[in-house]
């Protein structure tokens, strides 16, 4: 009800998840719905989707909850799975993207699990991206105007590829061919 003197307002929508009306509903909260990988609640009949979900990711070793119209985009078929008492586990790379002053920002992954950041190109050149490493597996990365680049990093992510981070630091070489064996 208060009025605000400003040039410009901007609005975070979706970031937290509203969970409050579920309370006594007997699903477990925290940060989200917890789910377990085939999206299921501790109530049997019950599965969450979408970006109120916080799943188990046996990829990441930890629970998530991601923000983004993908992650409802392409959970629905698992929890549908699960209802129908089939075997589905949801388990993706995470992603997005975003165009920031007509650039194109992409990330895919989850940098929290990685112990090493390594950047592709010079932090001063208009195209360039920081990969993730956890030992010499990619975890994650984040491009700027470098989208061949994020295609080909989501595709070993998901095959839980090892990589040549000295090679993966040089833009010149393509990502898939920093793939090691």
């Amino acid at each position: 009800g208060d009025h605000v003197d400003a040039h410009d307002v901007v609005v975070g929508v979706g970031v937290r998840p509203e969970t409050g009306w579920l309370a006594g509903s007997g699903l477990e909260l925290d940060n989200g719905v917890v789910v377990d990988a085939a999206l299921r609640t501790a109530r049997p009949e019950v599965v969450a989707v979408g970006d109120c979900a916080a799943w188990w990711s046996a990829r990441y070793r930890r629970r998530l909850r991601v923000e983004h119209w993908d992650t409802a985009l392409n959970s629905p078929e698992v929890a549908a799975a699960s209802l129908l008492g089939q075997n589905a586990t949801y388990d993706p790379v995470p992603y997005f993207w975003s165009e920031q002053f007509g650039r194109m920002v992409q990330y895919a992954g989850h940098h929290p699990s990685a112990d090493r950041l390594l950047l592709r190109g010079r932090s001063d050149d208009r195209k360039w991206a920081a990969c993730w490493l956890n030992e010499d597996r990619l975890t994650a990365m984040l491009t700027v105007d470098r989208p061949r680049d994020l295609v080909q990093a989501r595709r070993i992510m998901v095959a839980g590829g090892r990589v040549d981070p000295a090679l993966l630091a040089d833009p010149e070489v393509p990502v898939r061919n920093a793939v090691s064996s």
